[in-house]
């Protein structure tokens, strides 16, 4: 059972299938730069209600937990309290992610920002530290998949799934722009920064799900879902 209908669901929906041990957990507050108590306390209420169902929930955390500068956000304490709470339930499996990249409508994802930026050809600021990390929506599901399958169906676990190799900002635009073949109107300022994400749980998943982060890795999901 997958709850919800945006990128994660739909990813989740089509790797698993109707499976009746799981309820994943896939409608949670969409902008992680928001504040909006109202889509928080609406995930609350949702996911209260999936932890008295006696399968295992499967939730989705942020790795910007493990960001200096990023822990103490709104956004990023609420995930951490909806973690404790998907705890409640028997059987949970939570997944921490990064900068997750599908066929999404979502301006505040990264990836679109930065693409409609480009393509309007609108200023932007570009902070010369800074580091993130980005992984396919459908990996992401072929990962979990993998580790699901391996856990024991009375385990309960937190993992992060995640890209071991973090791209510099500065180089997501220049391969942005090799992609959309069009130069963005950008300044890049000193600022940003960058922090270390646990994958050796994920890689050894990955491995499995024949999923390669090589060096063209970044390169060819934006092709996937931006390219011409």
């Amino acid at each position: 059972m997958v709850v919800g209908r945006g990128l994660l669901a739909t990813a989740f929906a089509l790797e698993l299938g109707e499976r009746d041990d799981l309820i994943v957990f896939a409608s949670g507050a969409a902008n992680s730069k928001g504040r909006d108590a109202e889509a928080f306390l609406r995930e609350r209420r949702m996911l209260e209600e999936c932890t008295r169902q006696g399968r295992r929930l499967v939730y989705f955390g942020t790795c910007s937990v493990h960001d200096p500068e990023l822990h103490d956000s709104p956004y990023t304490q609420h995930k951490l309290r909806m973690e404790e709470l998907a705890k409640q339930s028997a059987r949970y499996a939570i997944f921490r992610l990064p900068q997750v990249v599908g066929p999404t409508q979502n301006q505040h994802t990264l990836t679109n920002y930065v693409r409609t930026m480009i393509m309007s050809g609108q200023p932007f600021t570009v902070w010369r530290g800074a580091r993130r990390n980005i992984i396919d929506v459908t990996d992401v599901a072929r990962i979990a998949h993998v580790m699901l399958d391996d856990a024991p169906a009375d385990s309960c676990f937190t993992v992060n799934i995640a890209n071991p190799r973090s791209i510099a900002v500065t180089e997501l635009v220049h391969t942005f722009e090799t992609v959309l073949g069009k130069k963005g109107t950008y300044t890049v300022v000193e600022g940003g920064g960058a922090y270390e994400i646990d994958t050796s749980r994920s890689s050894e998943a990955a491995v499995r799900a024949g999923i390669n982060f090589d060096t063209h890795y970044v390169e060819n999901v934006l092709r996937k879902y931006y390219g011409k």
